[in-house]
């Protein structure tokens, strides 16, 4: 059936035959939900038909997405409407960003709109810092799938609201020690080494200001004084790689140092950050 769809929509059928093939491929993600199964070839049939229909689809597509409980037919409609590209869906993608299951297709979805998407996407992210979540598990991860839309759009708009949530982020911290997930403040839902991560990937030398005054507020032995150096190299340096969060829990607690402990010195574990990061300290 799938494959007489996209024959019809290649012929540029009348638009009640546009609808009905719209419909007939909904219901049948609907089955999908029902039966937790899909087939790979009907699914990339399908999405190849709603894409050639395009603007037409968007809004069941949306409407299918927004239905957050049923994740096979709104993770398709997530990816089906980052193809169509119609700016009508960056909205209700942004909103499903912090969904634990969509947020990761939001965010694949979102990244394909490039800078159109930007502000709807601050806006999200604004909102959960004026009313942070205050507990669950992983509570600093909410906006990560926001942040990372941002980080990963280059434009000058990302520059800015990345720059001035670090210096904002900093200026809220306590002068003690803190966890950032318990203290009441506005920050619970945004992790500090995925923000600098963010930065990085930004690839913008404006940053490393911002991120030099973030530095300086730790003592030089802190893993957030290292990842804040490690965060202002790569972006010197033009190099994105790695993942600052499970690097500065690495640095912090090193896996090998901790299985060389149990093993009751067997594994021969050797401290090897000046080889990995060492280049990213020599200047500055």
């Amino acid at each position: 059936m799938v494959e007489k769809s996209l024959a019809m929509v290649k012929k540029k059928c009348p638009k009640e035959d546009t609808e009905n093939e719209i419909k007939k491929i909904i219901k049948q993600l609907k089955e999908f939900d029902e039966t937790k199964e899909i087939d790979n070839k009907a699914k990339s049939i399908m999405m190849d038909t709603l894409v050639a229909i395009g603007k037409p689809a968007v809004s069941s597509l949306i409407e299918l997405l927004n239905n957050h409980d049923t994740w096979m037919s709104s993770s398709f409609a997530a990816d089906a409407l980052g193809e169509i590209d119609d700016k009508r869906a960056i909205g209700p993608l942004a909103d499903a960003l912090e969904d634990p299951e969509l947020g990761e297709i939001a965010y694949r979805a979102l990244k394909k709109f490039g800078s159109a998407c930007i502000s709807e996407v601050i806006k999200r992210i604004e909102y959960r810092i004026a009313h942070p979540i205050e507990t669950g598990m992983s509570i600093d991860l909410i906006t990560s799938h926001a942040l990372k839309v941002i980080g990963e759009i280059q434009c000058d708009k990302s520059i800015k609201f990345l720059n001035n949530l670090l210096d904002d982020y900093v200026s809220e911290m306590p002068d003690e020690s803190f966890d950032p997930t318990k203290l009441e403040w506005k920050y619970r839902n945004v992790d500090f080494f995925h923000l600098l991560d963010c930065m990085v990937k930004q690839q913008d030398k404006s940053a490393i200001p911002h991120i030099r005054k973030a530095r300086d507020c730790f003592s030089e032995h802190y893993t957030d004084y290292k990842i804040c150096q490690i965060a202002i190299g790569r972006i010197k340096k033009g190099r994105v790689e790695g993942y600052l969060p499970m690097e500065a829990l690495e640095i912090s607690m090193p896996s090998g140092r901790i299985m060389d402990a149990l093993s009751g010195g067997q594994y021969g574990w050797e401290d090897t950050f000046d080889e990995e990061y060492g280049e990213y300290f020599d200047e500055d």
